[in-house]
């Protein structure tokens, strides 16, 4: 039994200054909770330190391989490694892994502890706090040689690898859908190729006859000629069923939630008994777009049916399609840059971390129609990208539940690596 202090050196991180602009320009990663969304290696994130804002944070600077770990608040428990040389706010303890121990095998172990690491941050204030005192003094049990911590991990790895795989192919397969919908139904690509006496690029010839050539004004600017100035209802239906997952204690759930959304990216496996709150029962094809805190913008793709019967937070909203072929359409609608700000404007609400949109004002957020022939085969084309998403998500939901089931095993060693790479082979 090691304590923290023994496998590493513990180092709290500390927010620079900033004052000089400079810190948030550089090549070095500035980590703080919010960026811990779910990746097991943090490389990048959307604040930067120049080395000569490393230097200002003396004591701080953390190598590729730290462990990172949040230790105050609701974020408390969320684990990271540093896929490169990076700094911490004063919200992470880190442990700078010594050479006897695996760094991997580190960060699963703690992975698996949230809630005794909220526990021994107490409860007796509204932020709790687990100081770099009571951090170092936590205790893991590891195998007698690095090579056995090291097996352990590469097994876990595997799975990790595999769902950070499927991440990356949902950014690509999503930007595909929206970059499409963008250059049809936004910037209209097709139909100023054609004004232009040129061939729609990538676009057959068949595909090509049902786009105009020419324009007319709407309300919104220049049209294509013979479409449309609609409305977000016009297309879309708001759905509001409700259900008590506690009335079903021992089903399971897809659970599209908040949190999930911002630690995954992909919904959360749990009995109905775990779920306590009514939450909005998903029937069918649907887009959900949060209507908390528009400026931090969440959009679930939704595919039906699934393996289980899928519910989502209250503080979604469930649009369904009120025709199959427009299913692709709404999804790339939602993620628009036009339909995002509208969300943002229609906020209200006093405090920046609790604003709202009531969901009924958005169907009338303003979009361009063409017609339904063209609108059927943009479904063929994008549907394709969506569809490939929700598989991707359900493969990373099973592959991250297989996960947490042997990881307790495989560290307890109830379980052998030999025998935890079969169960993998089983589904992977």
């Amino acid at each position: 039994m090691f304590t923290l202090d023994d496998i590493g050196r513990i180092i709290t991180g500390k927010t620079p200054p900033t004052s000089v602009q400079a810190y948030f320009n550089g090549d070095i990663p500035f980590v703080t909770p919010s960026d811990m969304d779910g990746r097991k290696v943090i490389s990048a994130t959307e604040r930067y330190l120049t080395e000569a804002g490393v230097e200002a944070v003396k004591g701080a600077k953390l190598p590729k391989g730290a462990v990172m770990v949040s230790c105050i608040g609701s974020d408390m428990g969320k684990v990271a490694l540093a896929g490169k040389d990076c700094v911490t706010n004063q919200q992470l303890n880190s442990i700078i892994v010594n050479e006897d121990h695996c760094p991997h095998y580190v960060y699963y172990n703690l992975s698996s502890r949230k809630n005794e690491l909220r526990s021994l941050a107490g409860s007796g204030s509204a932020q709790p706090i687990l100081n770099k005192g009571h951090f170092s003094q936590l205790t893991m049990c590891c195998p007698p040689l690095k090579e056995e911590e090291e097996a352990i991990a590469r097994v876990l790895s595997a799975l990790d690898d595999k769902i950070e795989l499927n991440r990356r192919m949902n950014e690509t397969l999503d930007a595909m859908a929206r970059a499409l919908f963008k250059s049809w139904f936004v910037d209209f690509d097709p139909v100023r190729a054609k004004a232009e006496g040129r061939t729609p690029y990538g676009m057959d010839a068949e595909t090509a006859t049902l786009f105009p050539s020419t324009f007319e004004d709407s309300d919104l600017g220049e049209i294509p000629k013979g479409w449309s100035v609609s409305t977000l209802g016009d297309i879309a239906k708001i759905s509001k069923a409700i259900l008590s997952p506690n009335d079903f204690p021992n089903e399971e759930f897809d659970h599209f939630s908040i949190p999930a959304f911002d630690e995954r990216k992909y919904p959360a496996l749990e009995l109905g008994e775990e779920i306590q709150s009514n939450k909005f029962v998903i029937e069918g094809n649907a887009a959900l777009v949060s209507k908390l805190n528009p400026r931090i913008f969440r959009a679930w793709t939704v595919f039906a049916p699934r393996q289980r019967r899928s519910i989502a937070s209250t503080e979604f909203i469930i649009y369904h399609p009120k025709q199959q072929n427009l299913w692709s359409l709404l999804n790339c609608l939602v993620r628009s840059d036009d339909i995002i700000a509208e969300f943002q404007s229609h906020a209200t609400g006093t405090s920046g971390s609790h604003q709202r949109v009531r969901p009924e004002d958005t169907l009338s957020f303003s979009c361009v129609l063409s017609t339904e022939k063209i609108h059927e085969i943009f479904e063929r084309t994008c549907s394709f990208y969506l569809r490939q998403i929700d598989q991707n998500i359900e493969q990373s939901q099973t592959l991250a539940s297989l996960r947490d089931l042997i990881l307790p095993k495989l560290l307890s060693g109830e379980l052998s690596v030999q025998d935890a790479r079969r169960k993998i082979a089983e589904v992977v």
